[in-house]
């Protein structure tokens, strides 16, 4: 798989523009920047996991909901969520240290 590189002004865009609560928005970044894995709420919702991701939001989270999934679907490569499969790849597709990917 293909590892799309995602610009920083285009996720603060995104999350500016779709209301991404501040307190996720870094987990998020560093997962389609960097490929980091993300917490389990996160995971949930990158993995298209709707009863699991309700199940581990918690009450502000559960209140944005419908703002992350719109967020992915403007702003984060489609290669980068949507199913297990993808988010798999996608921590999988990590670049290496001294890599110029940003």
């Amino acid at each position: 798989m293909t590892s799309t590189p995602v610009k920083h002004d285009n996720l603060e865009q995104g999350f500016d523009s779709c209301d991404v609560p501040d307190y996720l928005r870094e987990g998020l970044a560093l997962y389609l920047r960097e490929h980091i894995p993300t917490g389990h709420f996160l995971l949930a919702v990158l993995s298209n996991n709707l009863i699991e991701a309700c199940l581990r939001a918690d009450v502000d989270a559960r209140a944005h909901l419908w703002n992350l999934v719109y967020f992915l679907t403007n702003y984060a490569p489609s290669s980068a969520w949507g199913s297990r499969e993808n988010v798999r790849a996608w921590l999988e597709a990590r670049p290496r240290r001294g890599s110029d990917v940003r």
